[in-house]
Formats: structure tokens, sequence, C-alpha cells
């Protein structure tokens, strides 16, 4: 027979199994309802890359239209560095002397 202190470990542990069942259940109905579509780029696209055919346009994969990262579509310049501020000096470098 189990002590009264087993009892409660058991009852612990059956609620975390429930709590661990649920958590699963979420995500396999989360992954279920990412994986409709098909990947991209196709295998058929792949492979006529392989054969090097280019392929500019993919075909649709069935997930919704995502937002462009970049306002008009992707960056093409490289982004140029803050320009210091010109109150701030940096020490002056002075000409290595040469020893006779």
């Amino acid at each position: 027979m189990a002590t009264e202190e087993q009892q409660k470990s058991i009852e612990a542990a059956k609620q975390k199994l429930a709590a661990n069942k649920e958590a699963a259940a979420k995500t396999a109905e989360a992954q279920e309802a990412t994986a409709q579509g098909k990947p991209t780029p196709t295998q058929e696209e792949n492979d006529l890359a392989k054969l090097g055919a280019h392929i500019a346009e993919h075909e649709p994969d069935g997930s919704p239209d995502q937002p462009q990262p970049y306002p008009g579509g992707a960056q093409t310049k490289q982004a140029d560095a803050k320009k210091p501020d010109p109150a701030y000096q940096t020490r002056a470098q002075r000409p290595v002397e040469s020893k006779p």
C-alpha cells in the first residue's frame, strides 16, 4: 500500500502527464495547420534548376502572402554607417620619429 506522501506524488505526476498531453495535442494541431500547402521550391523546380533552368517565379505554395521586409521590395544598397559627430575629436597621430 502506498503512503499518503506517495499518493500525493502519484497525483501530481498524473496532473503533469495530463498537462503534457494537452500541450502535445495543441502543438500537433498547430503543426498540422501550418503543414497545409506544399514546399517552395517544389521538387519539379529543384529538378529543373539542377538541369540549368532559371526559375524566377515559384509556384504558389498555398501559404498566406507575407509582407516584404523592405518597402518597395528587397534592399539593394548597403546601409551607410552613422557619420561621427563633428564636435567629437580624436587624438591626432604624431609622426614617427626616426633615430639616427
